[in-house]
């Protein structure tokens, strides 16, 4: 049989603060039937007079919120000046953020940031962590060129990379701890969507030293996605990356597109 929790009630002397309190803690707003949701599942706030003012045990039961950006969530609740049981920490045994605060009637919650870091240790755990499963290979990208040699000069003197291998119709290329490889392909690459990517620490002293060797950066400009002087900051990141992304985009000599990004802190 199944036996889904479709909500939690959490009884109050004083339904009407405790609601507020979350509403403007979590900016949320309750729906017609009183709940607010935190994701699917949906807490009502009800008034009883058979409960005293603040909880017993509050331990007892604890609500846990899993949120994007732990650090950001954190820094909203202390404008807010609320009380912290626990700090906001990261766990390295579990490869997650934590950070544990009281309501106004002393239950608790707890804020849950999963990473990256988490997901390892979970396939470990469970023993998913051998070479037979994609969850631990290595990934590589493949770009398709219609000269190949004309692509080694693009990649060896506009960029300033070196090939680390070749074969019959394919060179290697080794990035930091990552590699790619070009090879002949009848098709050309559409260069639509963003093909391969490389993440750097300043992105504006790249663009300066790729200009230099006579790259050209694209330039785009369409409705809430301008760039100036070929560099653009994307609103929202992965919350292990960062609150934004600054970015820039260049063709090869193949035609395939590729990203240069910098997360921002």
């Amino acid at each position: 049989m199944d036996f889904p929790i479709g909500s939690i009630l959490l009884a109050s002397a004083d339904a009407d603060r405790l609601r507020t309190w979350y509403e403007r803690a979590f900016d949320l707003k309750a729906d017609g039937d009183g709940f607010l949701r935190f994701g699917g599942v949906g807490v009502l706030i009800d008034g009883r007079d058979d409960v005293a003012a603040r909880t017993a045990e509050p331990a007892r039961v604890i609500l846990n919120l899993h949120v994007k950006d732990a650090r950001a969530v954190a820094e909203r609740l202390d404008e807010l000046e609320v009380t912290w049981v626990a700090e906001l920490e990261y766990r390295e045994e579990a490869g997650a953020w934590f950070a544990t605060l009281a309501d106004p009637d002393g239950n608790l919650l707890q804020l849950i940031e999963l990473t990256p870091d988490y997901l390892r240790l979970r396939r470990e755990r469970l023993g998913h962590g051998h070479s037979g499963l994609l969850g631990a290979a290595a990934v590589a990208t493949r770009l398709p060129a219609q000269d190949l040699e004309r692509a080694r000069r693009f990649y060896t003197e506009k960029l300033g990379l070196e090939v680390a291998e070749e074969r019959p119709g394919g060179l290697r290329f080794e990035c930091g701890d990552g590699s790619f490889a070009v090879f002949q392909s009848t098709g050309a690459s559409a260069g639509e969507f963003t093909q391969m990517a490389w993440s750097v620490g300043d992105l504006d002293a790249v663009v300066a030293e790729l200009r230099g060797r006579g790259v050209e950066f694209e330039e785009i400009d369409v409705p809430g996605f301008q760039t100036v002087d070929g560099i653009i900051e994307v609103e929202g990141n992965y919350p292990s990356k960062g609150r934004a992304e600054r970015a820039a985009w260049l063709r090869d000599s193949e035609g395939n597109l590729l990203g240069i990004g910098q997360s921002v802190p």
